[in-house]
């Protein structure tokens, strides 16, 4: 059977899938992939809203009949592939082949540490891990996301399959691992489904990934965030700490060797603690007064570190806090404690000499403050560890091109050679959405940006009688145009931070009328379909932080290779980002709504325009007044 046959009015998906209706954009990304995969040729796609991109894509993989993995951007994501999607095409292809859904180790129960944990134990050390105890025998995955409950990080971690801990197939547990044998499903599956994280941590690290013919990146618009995060390495209490906490577990680590490594990090944490911004550029070259203290701080714990990882060198052996007869376990425990403290070394190094392609910084976060260094491009990196080991590598996205153009993700994740597809939407944004932009006079820039934006924003959620989504770039705006507008609006309002994420979200699809502000991870990965989510506001143009250190690096080398950082990057990122909120906005053919942009620039700037120029064809409106005016037949 062909494509076509397959994606027709009168097809297999017809006759098993309700309402199903033939997508051309679908059809032609299915076409593009199995042409790509036939021909070994990677493939670059931007499925716009509604084209269907996961049957586009799940269709020419399943007849290829050859291992795929498929990598998407949250474990939500994954599981909906495994649960819906996959299925249905299976379905309507008639055929059934292995599918496995691999998540990181962490995401997993470790029988092996339960059994240190509660043995002998006559009670629980607190409710919460009393009833993990009694969820890990009752338990078929051992998967976190099964847990009835949240439960606090630290205590998941006494728990969890983490590789830190871990000593492979000499486990007594390791038969019946949950984590291995998940791990030997998806060896034996011709699907294999992922997330980013454990994708690219899998190229960083290897052997974590069972092999596989053919790679699809789903949210490829995410890749480049994902496989900066697989390579960052962080110096702060929290990674410290809970690489002191898994030695305290295994050894008994003499105490003046801990506090000299406690003083370390303390004499570090009181250095970076006030550091001018939340993310701070460390330039050891320079006359920063910060980066050479910092620099020093470091050295200290880097000579603590090795003291350290002496000890375990002449002790790992022997000083176990509880014996072990197995001599081959000693040895597995001893070298899983030389590379913890060999990989702290390692970071601390590679911040204190980034090298040309690296960078350092201080970061402050809730749990504290930290040195960061990465790679400020990943495209070297990728481009050895993927594309060139791969024949068949297929990207897709809604939000992947500026423009017509693929130049931005070819240059920032390394692709030299790929097809590229543009596959349109299917909804008719014109008569669907309308577009609204502030006058010139509100500009984020200004001082009294709140003040001109408020009545605006307040405006449209009147006209839309809520049912919105608020975006902001950043926590501060949100809260400051919270607490100036709360007060007045009618309608039901809550922020992000004021309920966990999954419970916001479903806040706002069981409530009438509801408006979510919300930042970072609500512009993706929600879909709310119908009326319930009418309007998309959107505070400015959300062009990246300056201030960021890696954006700063990323710009400063474009610049010396004499291109324009701002529009080579700085425009193509925003472009990306706007285009995933507007995406909120209009999930079916039936859905209706308005994108309000809160940024006067968008309109009276070169730039302003060229990104609304990328946006989905809206209809413009100048009044507020017109924002939900639709044809009769749309309302």
């Amino acid at each position: 059977m062909t494509l076509d046959e397959i994606f027709a009015t009168k097809g297999p998906f017809a006759r098993t899938r309700p309402g199903y209706q033939l997508r051309p954009g679908q059809l032609a990304m299915a076409k593009m992939i199995e042409r790509g995969l036939n021909d070994g040729v990677h493939t670059l796609i931007e499925a716009g809203t509604g084209v269907g991109k996961s049957y586009g894509y799940l269709v020419p993989m399943l007849r290829s009949e050859r291992k795929i993995l498929i990598s998407t951007g949250t474990l939500a994501l994954q599981e909906q592939l495994v649960q819906k999607d996959l299925p249905a095409v299976m379905e309507a292809l008639g055929i059934s082949p292995k599918v496995a859904l691999l998540k990181g180790r962490s995401q997993y129960l470790c029988r092996k540490k339960l059994d240190y944990e509660s043995s002998g134990a006559l009670f629980a050390p607190t409710d919460t891990v009393e009833h993990l105890w009694a969820w890990a025998h009752t338990t078929k995955t051992g998967e976190k996301s099964d847990l009835p409950f949240v439960p606090p990080a630290q205590e998941w971690e006494t728990l969890d399959a983490n590789a830190d801990d871990c000593i492979g197939e000499i486990c007594e547990r390791y038969d019946d691992c949950f984590y291995f044998m998940q791990r030997a499903r998806a060896r034996d599956a011709q699907i294999v489904v992922v997330n980013h994280a454990l994708f690219f941590l899998g190229l960083a690290l290897g052997n974590v990934l069972p092999p596989y013919d053919h790679v699809v990146l789903d949210e490829a618009h995410q890749c480049e965030t994902w496989a900066t995060a697989a390579l960052t390495g962080v110096i702060s209490s929290r990674t410290v700490g809970k690489m002191l906490q898994r030695l305290r577990g295994v050894y008994v680590v003499p105490p003046h060797i801990e506090a000299a490594v406690d003083r370390a990090l303390h004499g570090l944490q009181e250095t970076i603690v006030d550091a001018p911004s939340e993310k701070y550029s460390l330039h050891w070259n320079s006359d920063d007064a910060l980066a050479k203290k910092t620099d020093s701080r470091l050295s200290e714990l880097h000579e603590a570190f090795g003291h350290l990882q002496a000890w375990i060198d002449e002790h790992g052996l022997r000083d176990f806090r509880k014996k072990s007869d197995n001599e081959e376990e000693c040895v597995r425990r001893r070298d899983i404690a030389a590379r913890l403290i060999g990989a702290m070394r390692e970071t601390v190094e590679r911040a204190q000499t980034p090298g040309e392609e690296g960078i350092a910084w201080i970061e402050r976060a809730e749990h504290g403050a930290g040195v960061h260094t990465a790679p400020f491009a990943v495209a070297d990196f990728l481009k050895e560890r993927l594309f060139s080991r791969e024949q068949s590598v297929v990207l897709t996205s809604a939000t992947i091109a500026e423009k017509d153009s693929f130049q931005f993700v070819r240059r920032s994740l390394g692709i030299t050679t790929a097809r590229e597809l543009i596959a349109p939407s299917p909804f008719q944004f014109d008569l669907q959405a309308r577009l609204y932009v502030a006058p010139t006079s509100v500009n984020p820039k200004a001082s009294d940006f709140i003040a001109r934006a408020a009545p605006l924003l307040e405006e449209a959620l009147d006209r839309t009688n809520g049912r919105a989504f608020v975006l902001f770039t950043s926590y501060a705006r949100m809260h400051e145009m919270m607490a100036q507008t709360r007060s007045r609006i009618a309608y039901p309002i809550r922020m992000q931070g004021e309920m966990p994420r999954a419970a916001l979200i479903a806040w706002f699809r069981q409530t009438p009328n509801a408006i979510l502000f919300g930042s970072g991870t609500f512009w993706e990965g929600i879909d709310v379909v119908g009326e319930s989510l009418s309007c998309v506001v959107v505070d400015r143009l959300p062009f990246p932080s300056p201030q960021d250190p890696l954006v700063a690096a990323r710009m400063a080398w474009l610049e010396e290779h004499g291109e324009d950082a701002f529009t080579g990057y700085m425009v193509p990122a925003a472009i990306t980002r706007l285009k995933q909120g507007f995406g909120r906005l209009i999930r079916s053919s039936a859905d209706r709504g308005a994108l309000v942009l809160l940024d006067g620039r968008a309109g009276s700037t070169r730039f302003g325009k060229s990104i609304l120029e990328a946006l989905p064809p809206a209809r413009r409106v100048s009044s507020l007044a017109e924002l939900m005016e639709f044809e009769p037949a749309l309302r």
